[in-house]
């Protein structure tokens, strides 16, 4: 279980005193469900700065260095957030890539090193090394998880989307879609209150690219890969069938082609070892005498621009 010490010492600004050490750590508590730690400790500042089995979230809160490695860009940022909300001065809405880690939407590419907040313009407030604050004219819906206020879900999706790469933008889309978290109309509404405003075209392009149908991450980068190199689009989720019953549901299928594409996330085939390659070596094989083609692909590929549009040539898949 992941571990946040916070040092009984008080950071500038943070509007704790030491003696609500106590106080601080039945917050984290409180908030399990979150992804918060289960267990914090608060430890004299110079003893928590000098162990080395902790490192260093932000200015008085340690995690342990262990956890902070086997962590991913998400939860490392959640991190970051759970490490920087009690010190944040006035009330908060926690917005863009720091709404995305609470929310359970995924982030793709490198962790983002500010927490994000939105702020009503007429109180000013001013960015900072560790916090990045967007202020808008009127505050979007705003929801408590735990008793964090955050943007809701499709505001979110919009923000990421205004910001971050495709291939960033559209798995959070998807993924929102895919759990029923928001609809394509709760997108559209969110994408109406940003009208005119900076990236709001490019969050116009995810919201209409977005399907509930692509089942993972890579499906998504895959899908956003697709579209920055002008590829025909696939349609998602096809079954095929045979005259022994089913064969196969593919992730990506180009009707006209006769080409089926598969995004494999794995880079082996588990415990089953050789028996598992022959069977999946069965299943391609039936397929390709119902659709005509497979083009397989890894996260590798996907994540390379010029080495996914050298594999989708291979296949035949050029652009338009």
């Amino acid at each position: 279980m992941a571990v946040i010490v916070h040092s009984a010492g008080t950071s500038r600004g943070s509007g704790l005193r030491a003696s609500s050490a106590w106080r601080r750590r039945t917050y984290l508590v409180e908030l399990v469900r979150l992804g918060r730690p289960d267990s914090a400790t608060a430890v004299p500042r110079d003893r928590a700065s000098r162990r080395p089995d902790l490192l260093r979230v932000r200015r008085g809160t340690y995690i342990e260095r262990e956890q902070w490695r086997a962590a991913t860009v998400s939860e490392r940022h959640r991190y970051l957030v759970l490490a920087t909300v009690d010190g944040l001065r006035g009330p908060a809405v926690l917005s863009h890539e720091s709404a995305a880690v609470l929310h359970g939407l995924p982030i793709v590419g490198p962790a983002p090193q500010q927490v994000h907040v939105t702020s009503d313009a007429a109180r000013g407030g001013r960015s900072s090394a560790g916090i990045r604050r967007h202020r808008v004219r009127t505050i979007p819906t705003v929801i408590s998880i735990g008793g964090v206020l955050v943007t809701s879900v499709a505001r979110t999706v919009v923000d990421l989307a205004r910001g971050r790469p495709l291939a960033s933008a559209l798995p959070a889309a998807d993924h929102a879609l895919r759990t029923g978290a928001a609809t394509h109309e709760d997108l559209m509404v969110e994408l109406d209150q940003v009208s005119g405003a900076r990236g709001a075209r490019r969050a116009r392009a995810v919201v209409l690219a977005a399907d509930g149908r692509s089942e993972s991450v890579g499906e998504s980068v895959s899908r956003a890969r697709m579209m920055e190199l002008g590829l025909p689009l696939p349609d998602l989720q096809r079954e095929f069938r045979d005259a022994e019953g089913f064969v196969a549901r593919t992730d990506f299928r180009w009707e006209n082609l006769r080409l089926a594409g598969e995004f494999d996330g794995r880079t082996k085939y588990g415990a089953g070892g050789a028996e598992a390659l022959w069977r999946e070596k069965q299943r391609e094989d039936r397929l390709r005498l119902v659709v005509g083609g497979v083009v397989r692909w890894t996260w590798v590929d996907a994540w390379d621009v010029d080495r996914f549009r050298a594999v989708m040539a291979r296949a035949g898949v050029v652009p338009r």
